[in-house]
């Protein structure tokens, strides 16, 4: 057989070739994207009619706090009281027939209700606890009224058919009355109808017995004691008359500023804001009131007193006029700005903690105001702050911070370390008239800073973007691309805060200055961290 020569040859070259030859890895780069964040700001959240006004083209400050919110009738409480009335004959009584009336007699009685002068009331709620003590050997009717204290204009009776006791051990006889809506005359009214005009806390009782008509006659003797007891219980009062002494409020209330929390330098310039305590007089009673305090407390810590001579000064208020359904509350208003006050430094303090104390008193000028105070059901004391202004501001150097959490799982831990290169690409929309770059600090479990990136004029304000015919408000889009560098990348399994400092000027048609926000305004971003890696076969 032939073998051609260039055949074989061939062959072993190529297998030569195929022994000698190293076999060389493949490699190729991949990129990865992970979600870093995603948020809108706005100020939705503050959309009512105690803080934002939204109705108009641009945001108008309504701001509005209740500090105090009292019904006095709640103030004004009647102790547990307990009266008693009783009778022991001063000579004995031999042989009292059936059916008759041996005992009928008022008694006048003084409650003691400390620093108030009581004339009338309406009981809303409560009871009382009558008993009676029968200490003869035959059953007997007793009969207990109070004069002035009446039901749809009928006096208070009840009477007890109480079986027959002894001197030692006397029958009880009881009842748990309930006084709602009964009327107390506490001028002494009596059975007469006549009345005491200067009488307070004055309550009537009157106590009838008569032996059973169908009983056994009777001796009565100097030993036997006949009684009845009406215990007061639980009290309150929907109306009050009379004179309610001078009746103390006071407190010291704290107050938080949306946002201002975040703030760590800079100034902001407002237009003149005013600052206004309300109170409310639902009562017939005069009040004499004090703005005892008013501080803001700042992101440094630093604290700054109002000044001006209208706080810790009486302000009086009048009566309320009317009555039950045509009561009209007295107001009176407190106004502190710029003209009475050291109003332009408590704001430039940028407080977002405000600290406001007051004290109210009723009948200042004791009680040569008369003894006729009047507490309806509706009758309340209200203390009320608020401010009014258009939101227009001026920002200079204004730095906002805010700290996030930072939560990577393993897989991009890992994929993040073995990265050739890292970059954050945001994205961001802004509708607020303001501009300035931000700062992103990345810090480990105790917040030390480990190392930053600066991003110079990210944020372009909405006055230099265009206008969005679908919402009306003007908007600047911008995206950036950050690359983090190979000191942050090697500690990022140490990072868990992001801090954000936001470096913040205003800007107007005209340059810097004061500008208006526009309703709806909002700062929309999201973030995420592209990454490159090499992949390797061998």
């Amino acid at each position: 057989m032939k073998i051609n020569l260039f055949f074989v040859v061939m062959i072993g070259l190529l297998y030569v070739s195929l022994l000698g030859c190293t076999k060389k890895s493949t490699q190729w780069s991949s990129q990865w994207v992970f979600p870093f964040i995603k948020d809108t700001l706005d100020l939705s959240n503050y959309h009512n009619d105690s803080t934002l006004d939204d109705s108009g083209l641009n945001y108008y400050v309504d701001f509005k706090r209740t500090l105090l919110d009292v019904r006095l009738v709640d103030y004004l409480i009647l102790p547990d009281t307990t009266i008693s009335q009783s009778f022991s004959p001063t000579i004995g009584i031999g042989n009292v027939p059936a059916g008759f009336t041996f005992y009928n007699s008022i008694e006048t009685h003084e409650i003691s209700i400390p620093n108030v002068e009581l004339k009338k009331a309406i009981v809303s709620s409560g009871n009382i606890l009558l008993k009676v003590y029968n200490p003869i050997s035959t059953s007997a009717y007793y009969t207990v009224s109070m004069p002035g204290v009446a039901l749809n204009g009928i006096d208070f009776q009840e009477t007890f058919f109480v079986g027959a006791g002894t001197t030692e051990t006397p029958t009880v006889g009881e009842a748990l009355i309930d006084l709602e809506g009964y009327k107390l005359d506490l001028q002494g009214t009596g059975v007469l109808g006549s009345s005491n005009l200067s009488a307070f806390n004055i309550l009537q009782t009157s106590l009838s017995i008569m032996s059973d008509p169908e009983g056994q006659n009777s001796s009565i003797t100097t030993s036997d004691v006949f009684e009845f007891e009406a215990k007061f219980e639980d009290i309150k009062i929907s109306y009050a008359q009379g004179y309610f002494g001078a009746q103390y409020f006071s407190d010291t209330t704290e107050l938080e500023i949306p946002y201002l929390d975040k703030i760590i330098s800079g100034s902001i310039d407002l237009n003149e804001v005013p600052f206004i305590v309300s109170i409310e007089n639902g009562a017939k009673i005069p009040v004499a009131a004090q703005v005892t305090l008013v501080e803001n407390t700042n992101y440094a810590n630093n604290t700054e007193s109002l000044q001006s001579s209208e706080l810790n000064t009486d302000h009086f208020i009048a009566p309320a006029t009317g009555t039950w359904n045509t009561l009209i509350p007295s107001t009176y208003q407190l106004i502190l700005d710029g003209a009475n006050s050291s109003m332009e430094g408590y704001l430039e303090n940028m407080g977002h903690t405000h600290q406001i104390g007051y004290e109210l008193r009723l009948n200042p000028f004791g009680s040569g105001t008369g003894s006729f105070n009047e507490i309806f059901p509706s009758s309340k004391i209200k203390v009320n702050v608020a401010t009014e202004f258009p939101m227009a501001i001026g920002v200079n150097g204004l730095r906002v911070k805010d700290t996030i959490g930072l939560n990577i799982s393993s897989l991009e831990l890992n994929k993040i370390i073995t990265a050739e290169s890292i970059s954050i690409h945001i994205n961001s929309e802004n509708a607020f008239p303001l501009e300035g770059g931000f700062i992103l600090r990345f810090l480990d479990d105790n917040y030390i800073v480990m190392d930053s990136i600066i991003a110079e004029n990210m944020i372009g304000s909405s006055l230099s973007g265009t206008l969005d015919t679908g919402d009306s408000l003007f908007k600047f889009s911008n995206q950036t691309e950050l690359i983090l560098t190979p000191s942050i990348v090697s500690e990022i399994s140490t990072v868990k805060w992001i801090s954000i400092e936001a470096n913040l000027e205003s800007k107007d048609s005209f340059g810097q200055g004061s500008v208006a926000i526009p309703s709806g305004a909002y700062i929309y971003f999201d973030a995420y961290l592209k990454l490159t890696t090499l992949n390797t076969i061998q």
